[in-house]
């Protein structure tokens, strides 16, 4: 539509389709400088969530928003954790605008945990052992306001299962980052920190 000004519409566009498999999924898009469904939908799986948020994602700035929910969900007995990239990161500026949340996810009471051997790119989110999802969009300004994402819902307790084994894997071979450690972080760290502050809804 953006691009043509032509709506994709009717059989033609989108044929009938035999049903394959026995999982409940949906896909949920978001679209630059609208009301962006994504966001809104991770949103009420943090408000709701009431056993485990465990978030798997590369690039994660979280919103002065997101990050309430998310020390919320903690403060109520929510087992939150993230997954995010560590040593290894091919977006050192993106890493260093999200460490300002660090401290407020830490002193909230939710984990984080750094991957070691290499980048992770894994997207996903697993709540309550029923809920997943996987796609394109990040813990972010960006995909909440300005990028075209898209991911897939999946509504099952034995694909949550698979996810949750998955992550516990690549937990297997992360390291905490404990909240000491961001109160220790050089003067360095401090100061990349400050000057990705000001672009951090645009990383």
């Amino acid at each position: 539509m953006k691009t043509y000004g032509e709506a994709l519409s009717g059989a033609g566009q989108f044929p009938a389709l035999t049903p394959a498999g026995n999982l409940n999924a949906q896909i949920v898009e978001s679209h630059s400088f609208s009301i962006a469904p994504i966001p809104l939908l991770q949103a009420v799986t943090f408000a709701a969530a009431e056993k485990r948020i465990w978030i798997a994602n590369p690039y994660c700035t979280p919103t002065d928003d997101q990050v309430e929910l998310l020390t919320k969900a903690a403060r109520r007995g929510v087992d939150v954790r993230l997954l995010l990239p560590g040593p290894h990161n091919d977006q050192p500026l993106t890493q260093s605008a999200g460490r300002t949340a660090y401290g407020k996810l830490l002193e909230g009471g939710a984990k984080i945990f750094e991957y070691q051997p290499t980048m992770i790119h894994a997207k996903t989110m697993v709540a309550d052992g029923i809920f997943s999802m996987i796609g394109s969009s990040n813990i972010d300004a960006r995909s909440s306001e300005i990028n075209e994402e898209i991911d897939v819902v999946v509504y099952d307790e034995n694909f949550s299962r698979e996810m949750e084994a998955a992550f516990e894997n690549d937990l297997a071979q992360s390291r905490p980052y404990t909240i000491e450690e961001f109160r220790q972080r050089s003067l360095w760290e401090r100061t990349t920190e400050w000057l990705a502050e000001p672009f951090r809804s645009q990383l």
